[in-house]
């Protein structure tokens, strides 16, 4: 071994490397306050590996990119446990390199000659950031699509070069396929290749002039790098990696959201190192926006960019620095405040906990449905072909101005809370006028029918409720539904039509087919026609402002209604 080992030497000169690296002396001794460095170093080379993972199942493309990610997370042996470690990592360099400058700033590292390092480091918090937002996109879903939507607003309202910057990052003026390539080119290219250089620069630049002992240190002790200070820096990493594959373990890899889809609303959020400058834009409207988006970060970034040549001092004990310490713990403290502020207000945000709740379900929606496979067209031709998911956003934006539906809406008609269900029919005969029913609308000839009793009321039920069966539905009572057939020909027929047999058009809706898909669809489409409601119809026609496609999917949603748990 020994001379398999000089005969690498004699090639390499390993040994000399190995000796430059564990051998640098340590002013003042190995301390935990040096671990920072390392441990970015640490983590970056562990993004690098889980990313390098994912690429090989990655496929940037907008029909392709959520279907992958969920192939990742859900096919993919250990794919969620990869994806998680990768999502923990991004976050876990953001807090990381906050760390590390703090302790440079404290210990007065930026002080001659390590002004350039103190530089190094800023380019790496932008790159880091970069790296964080690129990032976020790339699985092509609401959560990262809207977040990107509205960083890259921001970006838009740089005064005179604000437009052209948007614009070249998201590759024009929609946001698709050239948005996606750009940021992944970003992500992938561009930012690590950068951060590879500055990260080698920094070292090379910490090496040159050593790490800085705080005030009042020893500086006659010196140690060697190895061991002590190799095993701090392996601690801290292990540590690292530990939390990581902990809230991997916890969150089973992240949550992937419903695919991207500009139609649908979405409650839009950025990550949460990056909910401190939402949360103070809430305090500047209109015009002031710019105070929070370019001024004070400008202002921030300048302040530390000159920092080494406004704390000319000689001394590094932090009292003796105050003025010029202080400002970054303010500004530190600051962020934790806005950060904590914008979290307690979307928990006590009852409309916003509400829109999330509902992004979720579509996300798990989506999630049952791609279990399923997922068409040619993409994951979002999946959900326009579903309707409790695309029939769900059509009838919030097309329907619920008039009805009630889990407590969503206006009611100026019937609510549609298990609209068709035995529940609902037996409340509309039992009280009609109420509010839930018709009590809000002009149609009151209808009166209240207890007079039949409890059991006649119970047979019409059933009799209407089998009306609209189709095949899959669950099964009626067909001994009393027939039953009620002749109840309803005996006691409603004054008002109603049932096939060709009934009253006028005007005294009461056409009950054939009653709750089936057709009459759902007849009812959207022409709600005043011979076959629905005719003269007491006050529903408008949807017929022009929705396509076939369109009302297919809100009836199947409507018609789901009558079999749901209420």
């Amino acid at each position: 071994m020994a001379s398999i080992a000089d005969w690498l030497d004699n090639r390499t000169g390993y040994r000399k490397l190995l000796s430059a690296a564990l051998d640098e002396e340590v002013v003042g001794g190995a301390r935990w306050a040096y671990v920072f460095g390392s441990g970015l170093l640490a983590i970056f080379s562990f993004q690098v590996l889980t990313g390098l993972l994912l690429m090989a199942t990655y496929a940037p493309t907008v029909s392709s990119a959520w279907s992958s990610v969920f192939y990742i997370q859900h096919k993919v042996a250990g794919g969620w446990f990869v994806r998680g470690l990768h999502a923990y990592g991004a976050q876990a360099m953001v807090v990381v390199l906050g760390m590390h400058l703090l302790q440079v700033a404290i210990y007065g590292a930026y002080k001659k000659p390590r002004e350039v390092t103190w530089w190094f480091g800023l380019a790496l918090l932008g790159v880091v950031q970069g790296l964080a937002l690129t990032g976020y996109l790339l699985p092509w879903d609401q959560k990262g699509y809207w977040a990107t939507k509205v960083a890259t607003n921001i970006a838009g309202t740089v005064p005179l070069i604000g437009g052209a910057v948007q614009a070249l990052v998201v590759g024009g003026s929609e946001y698709g396929q050239a948005t996606l390539t750009r940021f992944y080119v970003l992500h992938v290219g561009v930012l690590p290749a950068t951060l590879v250089l500055l990260v080698t620069g920094h070292l090379y630049l910490f090496r040159r002039n050593g790490a800085t002992p705080p005030a009042g240190a020893d500086l006659k002790r010196v140690e060697p790098f190895y061991p002590n200070q190799v095993f701090k820096d392996v601690a801290f990493a292990v540590l690292i990696l530990a939390v990581m594959a902990i809230l991997t373990s916890i969150s089973h890899g992240g949550h992937l959201d419903a695919p991207a889809d500009p139609s649908a609303d979405y409650p839009p959020r950025p990550e949460w190192y990056f909910l401190f400058l939402f949360e103070l834009l809430k305090y500047l409207p209109g015009s002031m926006e710019l105070v929070g988006t370019i001024i004070l970060p400008g202002l921030a970034m300048t302040f530390l960019f000159l920092l080494p040549f406004l704390d000319k001092g000689e001394s590094k004990r932090v009292g003796d620095r105050l003025p010029w310490i202080a400002p970054l713990l303010v500004g530190g403290l600051g962020i934790v405040v806005l950060t904590w502020m914008s979290m307690s207000a979307d928990a006590n945000d009852a409309d916003f906990q509400a829109a999330r709740a509902k992004a979720h379900e579509r996300a798990e929606r989506a999630i049952a449905l791609a279990k399923g496979g997922i068409p040619p067209g993409g994951p979002l031709e999946m959900l326009r072909n579903d309707p409790m998911s695309y029939g769900a956003d059509l009838y919030e934006q097309h329907c619920q101005t008039c009805h009630i539906l889990d407590g969503q809406g206006e009611r100026s008609a019937p609510d549609h809370d298990g609209f068709g269900s035995r529940a609902w029919i037996t409340g509309l005969l039992h009280d009609p006028q109420a509010k839930k029913y018709f009590g809000t609308t002009e149609i009151d000839e209808m009166k209240p029918m207890d007079e039949l009793g409890e059991e006649k009321i119970k047979a019409v039920t059933e009799f209407l409720f089998s009306l609209g069966h189709e095949k899959g539905d669950p099964p009626h009572d067909g001994a009393l539904a027939t039953q009620g057939r002749e109840v309803f020909e005996n006691e409603c027929m004054d008002c109603h039509i049932l096939g060709d047999e009934g009253a006028d058009m005007f005294d009461g809706p056409n009950m054939t087919g009653y709750g089936s898909s057709a009459w759902i669809r007849g009812q959207i489409k022409d709600p005043g026609s011979e076959a629905q409601y005719g003269d007491m119809n006050e529903m408008p026609s949807f017929s022009d402002d929705l396509t076939d496609h369109d009302i297919e999917m809100i009836t199947a949603f409507l018609r789901r209604q009558r079999f749901a748990q209420k």
